[in-house]
């Protein structure tokens, strides 16, 4: 695990602080395809059952169809990305996305299980947070998921689920993309990023997160 601690060039503790202080710890959780996100997560809600999720994809799938795009499945989501998704739809999601967590986080510990980084047919799409919207959001901590590139291919050769065949090459770029993006909303929020290799035992690594929801 590799993890970046933020820089705090004011300790003072202000008011906003100390409301953020008395409500359940919030974490965006973020990651290429195939790092294990919705898995880890589903098996996180399983052992922390308060656990409230915000699963983007399954999320963006519905607003899309209750604005009268026809989409089978997330599946279908994945392989079409931008062709039927725009930074429009994206900004719409987040400000429903802001409103949920300013409710949700006050009854128990929030996930959010996104990945800003699309592979498209002419290379990658960042649609992410404006700095000011992450803010708003103020997440105690950021988990970016990881593997090796090798690690990504295979999974994704095993079971595509929607996602595009990938070379090693681009499942680097996609990797490395991520945690830039995952880097940045921490330095905007200033909160902690903790980054986590997903190719090892699913249950010890559940068990590090739950601790980390508890602290």
């Amino acid at each position: 695990m590799l993890f970046v601690d933020k820089i705090d060039a004011n300790p003072r503790i202000d008011s906003s602080t100390v409301s953020r202080l008395s409500l359940f710890k919030t974490v965006y959780v973020t990651g290429a395809p195939a790092s294990g996100k919705s898995s880890t997560v589903a098996k996180l809600k399983e052992r922390v059952p308060d656990l409230n999720v915000w699963e983007y994809g399954a999320r963006l799938t519905e607003f899309l169809r209750s604005r009268g795009t026809e989409l089978k499945d997330q599946d279908e989501l994945r392989s079409q990305s931008a062709r039927i998704v725009t930074p429009s739809d994206i900004d719409a999601l987040d400000g429903k996305l802001l409103e949920w967590v300013a409710e949700t986080r006050s009854r128990g510990p929030v996930v959010i299980d996104s990945h800003p980084v699309t592979k498209e047919d002419y290379g990658f799409r960042v649609t992410a947070f404006s700095g000011d919207g992450f803010r708003r959001l103020g997440p105690d901590e950021i988990w970016l998921f990881y593997v090796a590139p090798e690690v990504t291919c295979r999974r994704i050769s095993k079971d595509a689920a929607g996602r595009p065949t990938i070379t090693l090459e681009e499942a680097r770029i996609h990797s490395a993309a991520q945690a830039s993006v995952a880097c940045t909303f921490g330095i905007a929020a200033g909160c902690p990023v903790y980054m986590f290799d997903t190719d090892v035992d699913q249950a010890d690594l559940v068990d590090q997160l739950a601790a980390r929801l508890g602290r």
